[in-house]
């Protein structure tokens, strides 16, 4: 240890926002003499480093994600027949022969 019956009092308060960190430390360090200057020296070069309070940050980053959706687009042809019927009247002629006889008797008949 770096000085013997020590009494050390740590409060700390720390007020910040996203940039700014106001913090307030108060130490109070009681300690009785050790003997020689140069061995606080020595003793004090051969310290673990001292681990003060955390002080914390916060960033707000904001992170664009572009997101692709498919639209399905379908495009139908519908083709409409519509059948319009004419009527074309369309001649012909034929022939027919009736035969009639006419029988005036037989030659008998003439005397």
């Amino acid at each position: 240890m770096l000085f013997n019956n020590q009494a050390i009092d740590t409060s700390a308060t720390i007020d910040g926002n996203n940039n700014y960190i106001d913090q307030d430390l108060d130490i109070d360090i009681n300690m009785n003499s050790m003997g020689s200057s140069n061995m606080n020296m020595d003793m004090m070069s051969q310290q673990s480093p001292i681990i003060e309070p955390i002080q914390e940050r916060q960033i707000h980053r904001t992170i664009m994600h572009q997101v692709p959706h498919v639209c399905p687009i379908r495009t139908r042809i519908i083709n409409h027949h519509i059948f319009k019927h004419t009527y074309c009247p369309e001649y012909s002629c034929c022939e027919e022969n009736v035969v009639t006889n006419i029988d005036q008797g037989s030659c008998c008949n003439f005397r």
